[in-house]
C-alpha cells in the first residue's frame, strides 16, 4: 500500500519484473503481458483488500467478470525493468465497481500504462448479475471514498478516436 501526502492508503501490488517472455519483437513489453500484470494486481486488490477475490468467489459462488476494459499504453517497458500498480476506485454500486490501474516504472516513478475497467458481481449458480452483501458494499465505498481525494490520471474516462489536425 501507498501513503500520499493526505495519508490516504491506496492499494499498490508487489514490484513486478519484465520477463524475457513478455518481450515482442520490438523489443518491448507485449501488450499482453499489460493486461496480464493489472489483472494479477487487480486479483490481488480484490482478495486483499475488497475481500472479494478467488476465496470469495470459492466460497460465495459470486464474484467480479469483467465488463468493459480500456488500455492507455503511455511508454515502454523493457527486459528487467520493473514497476508497479496502483488502484483506484472511481464509480461503484450494488453490483458494479468502475476501477482504475496505473502501471508505474519502479525505477523513474512515470506512468507506463493505465487500465480503466468495468467489472460486475455475477452469481455462478445461475450466471447472472446480483447485489454483493452490505458488508461487500461497505468495503466498495470506503476505499471509494478514500479515492475521491486522489488525483486520477488524465487518460481516465478518456475515448477511443483518432483526432484530425
Amino acid at each position: 500500500m501507498d501513503n500520499n501526502k493526505n495519508n490516504i492508503v491506496i492499494f499498490q501490488s508487489n514490484v513486478q519484473n519484465v520477463k524475457k517472455e513478455w518481450i515482442d519483437y520490438n523489443g518491448h513489453m507485449n501488450v499482453a503481458y499489460y493486461t496480464l500484470a493489472f489483472d494479477n494486481s487487480l486479483d490481488d486488490f480484490l482478495e486483499t483488500i475488497l475481500e472479494i477475490g478467488p476465496t470469495f468467489v470459492k466460497k460465495e459462488k459470486q464474484g467480479p467478470y469483467s465488463l468493459q476494459a480500456n488500455y492507455h499504453y503511455l511508454d515502454e517497458l523493457r527486459l528487467g525493468d520493473k514497476f508497479f500498480i496502483k488502484i483506484y476506485i472511481i464509480n461503484s454500486d450494488k453490483k458494479k465497481i468502475h476501477t482504475v490501474l496505473e502501471m508505474i516504472d519502479f525505477k523513474t516513478k512515470i506512468q507506463v500504462a493505465v487500465c480503466e475497467t468495468l467489472l460486475i458481481n455475477v452469481d455462478l449458480n445461475i450466471r447472472k448479475s446480483v447485489n454483493y452483501g452490505t458488508d461487500v458494499i461497505k468495503r466498495i465505498e470506503q476505499y471509494q471514498a478514500k479515492c475521491s481525494e486522489i488525483k486520477l490520471p488524465l487518460q481516465v474516462g478518456k475515448n477511443l478516436k483518432i483526432i484530425k489536425k
